[in-house]
């Protein structure tokens, strides 16, 4: 009779291992291999082959040597299998039932484990190897648990647990769980932030980064000789994607915290990877070296959030986006005109029905202009410290917060409305008030516009709290701020989005002819 003999290693076995035939070899592998020829042999079996499994679990299904050995069963190439135990060749009960029970029976196999005497032609010991896959399932799970329940201590101790650094940073050699910084991979994540903070696009970004030949996150790793592939396959290899760029600039990682357990895999028999909610992540603060500084990287946090659209023909967001609001309205106030030669800012709600807002167009250059001036003037007061010294700093502040949190309780009250509204769709579409059809649009919008208001509660809310922390901090970098920019020529988006939190346009007063315009600063 032929007999396939089958072999097989975990990683969290192995111990010694020695050179076999020109090939590293695990002292268990060999010892089992041993143990079966000598059964074989005995029995005077023939050896038709010995399928070798080194490094797998007995959960995966995906062991080549095992899958081998499955097909050429079924095409009964032996009579028998031998492995040492039934946890060698499986610890998934499933594949127990599926193959010892089922389709060894079926195509003529007979399956034999020598420790625990498991044999699929003695009927009497079925109960005991269904017991034994219980067991070697009940082991493999007690393991994952244990695992997992040691990995999410180190990362709540503020360990990094991952098998590569992320992009910008590198193992400390001294202690691997640690992370330093890696200067030429934190040199373009600095860019890349720098340029949002210039009004780009995270596509613009990408594209410039690609133009400019600077290898992706991936290959860049894979140049450092780290056996690194990329999560998400069919992308061209090396190249920049609007998705990596905004990968890195919402990675909290770079502000000095480190973030651990986005992800998580479905279940110990499962290689699905889930994405794990934000509001469970393992968040550790001041774990090692940030690559951005944290207000900075808050800043730009809030300029993601407003979606900023570049201009057409530069590629880049004007300073003022997302910044002005009609004050008659409260409404946004966009962009017209035909380029560089004529631009003008209108009230959308004007624009579309002018009974509901008398608020007409101003010119954006005229705008700009005001605003430059304006930012002159409080850069000014920043330096001068009996204008603007730290208690009315503070004072300033302190109101800012306020105002946020006003906005806060607002905002809370209109997605308390809309939770109760999709609560109240759900009781009429119980009772068939509401038809199939209706209820499915409605329960879209209403969770959407729900969605929005919980982003931007949680925008306000992380501005609120930086507003208070580290008050002397803060103050001391906007004298650094105020110092660099001197008496700035030119609007930028880095300036406008560092010092102001809003612009507010009214209309054309019919006796001075003037505007009002009001700037909300944010310090």
């Amino acid at each position: 009779m032929k007999v396939a003999i089958y072999v097989r290693l975990s990683k969290e076995d192995d111990d010694v291992r020695k050179q076999v035939n020109g090939k590293q070899e695990s002292e268990s592998i060999q010892n089992q291999k041993s143990l079966l020829i000598k059964y074989a042999v005995e029995r005077g079996y023939d050896i038709y082959n010995i399928y070798t499994d080194e490094d797998y679990s007995g959960a995966d299904r995906d062991r080549p040597a095992f899958n081998r050995l499955i097909q050429d069963a079924s095409e009964h190439k032996f009579d028998i299998v031998l492995a040492k135990s039934q946890s060698r060749f499986t610890r998934d009960m499933e594949l127990v039932e599926r193959y010892l029970h089922g389709k060894f029976p079926e195509w003529g196999i007979r399956f034999i484990a020598v420790v625990d005497h498991a044999d699929t032609d003695d009927a009497s010991n079925k109960k005991a190897r269904q017991i034994n896959g219980l067991i070697n399932e009940w082991y493999l799970e007690d393991l994952s648990i244990n695992v997992r329940t040691v990995l999410n201590h180190k990362c709540q101790s503020g360990q990094h647990i991952g098998s590569f650094a992320p992009y910008g940073y590198a193992k400390d050699p001294a202690d691997h769980n640690h992370l330093v910084i890696d200067p030429v991979a934190a040199a373009v994540v600095r860019r890349i932030f720098q340029m949002v903070l210039s009004g780009y696009g995270a596509t613009r970004i990408a594209k410039t980064l690609n133009e400019e030949g600077i290898p992706n996150p991936t290959l860049y790793k894979q140049q450092q000789g780290l056996n690194f592939a990329p999560c998400q396959k069919g992308r061209v290899p090396g190249l920049w994607s609007t998705a990596s760029v905004r990968y890195i600039l919402t990675n909290q990682t770079y502000a000095g915290d480190l973030v651990q357990g986005r992800h998580k895999k479905a279940s110990y028999k499962s290689k699905k990877i889930l994405v794990v909610p934000k509001a469970k992540w393992i968040i550790v603060p001041n774990t090692h070296e940030p690559i951005i500084p944290r207000e900075t990287f808050e800043q730009v946090q809030r300029l993601c959030y407003e979606r900023v659209v570049p201009c057409f023909y530069s590629g880049a967001a004007h300073p003022l986006s997302k910044k002005v609001f009609c004050s008659c309205c409260g409404g946004s106030m966009q962009v017209c005109g035909n380029g560089k030669q004529y631009r003008y800012l209108r009230c959308r709600i004007h624009t579309y029905k002018p009974s509901l807002c008398p608020n007409r167009s101003i010119s954006l250059d005229a705008l700009d202009a005001i605003v430059l001036q304006r930012i002159g003037q409080r850069l000014n007061e920043l330096l001068d410290s009996d204008r603007l010294n730290f208690s009315t700093f503070t004072r300033e502040a302190e109101e800012r917060a306020d105002a946020l949190q006003r906005e806060l309780d607002r905002l809370q009250k209109e997605r308390q409305k809309w939770q109760d509204a999709l609560t109240s769709l759900y009781r009429d579409h119980t009772a068939g008030a509401v038809s199939d059809a209706v209820f499915a649009q409605l329960d879209a919008s209403f969770r959407k516009d729900i969605e929005g208001f919980d982003r931007r509660i949680r925008a306000l809310d992380e501005e609120r709290a930086g507003t208070l922390a580290d008050p002397a901090g803060r103050y001391e970098r906007l004298h650094q701020m105020a110092r660099e920019a001197g008496q700035p020529q030119a609007l930028t988006r880095e300036l406008v989005c560092a010092l102001i939190d809003s612009v507010h346009v009214g209309p054309i007063d019919p006796e001075t002819k003037k505007r009002n315009i009001e700037i909300r600063w944010r310090f």
